[in-house]
């Protein structure tokens, strides 16, 4: 099987690439660069300029944030089929949060300038890229809206717990 067609094939499984057709799906595959990386490799790191998307062929990664005081604060981990610094292929802003590697992994990497390229030759798989997004940003606010109201539960509870203790005070 030659390698554009194991990249395809792979790509389909990815959230990110779930609405584009196979056409659409060998452009990707085309500008995709597998390499190599150690176990606790940085990929990036918060605040680094957003120069590529990546997506897990295998291994796993870590997602974090950095501290005031440089230490580092842990996201999530993503495994195999997971895509992550897609923003900056689409708004070439510094990164959000930084990567690692926590085993070695095999991760696909596409350039922000070869994807604005593809797009720009291939404006409607635009549409299907944008769909997911807009997907993703959706459930991120029902995780959100749900969070604020387990937040509002235990202030309510604080607050009782206050003046519970302060009447018999």
């Amino acid at each position: 099987m030659s390698e554009t067609l194991e990249k395809i094939l792979f790509l389909q499984g990815v959230e990110i690439f779930s609405n584009l057709s196979i056409e659409e799906l060998e452009k990707i595959a085309r500008i995709a660069e597998n390499d190599q990386y150690s176990d606790n490799e940085y990929l990036f790191r918060q605040g680094d300029p957003g120069n590529y998307a990546y997506v897990v062929v295998s291994g796993k990664v870590e997602l974090f944030f950095e501290t005031r005081n440089k230490g580092i604060q842990p996201l999530m981990t993503l495994g195999e089929g997971a895509c992550f610094g897609e923003m900056a292929l689409l708004d070439g802003e510094t990164r959000s949060a930084g990567a690692r590697t926590v085993t070695e992994s095999i991760l696909s990497r596409i350039s922000r300038s070869d994807f604005m390229h593809t797009l720009a030759q291939h404006p409607a798989m635009a549409l299907g890229i944008i769909a997911q997004l807009s997907y993703r940003l959706r459930t991120t606010n029902t995780r959100v809206n749900g969070l604020s109201k387990v937040v509002k539960s235990f202030r309510e509870i604080y607050e009782e717990s206050t003046r519970a203790l302060g009447d018999d005070a």
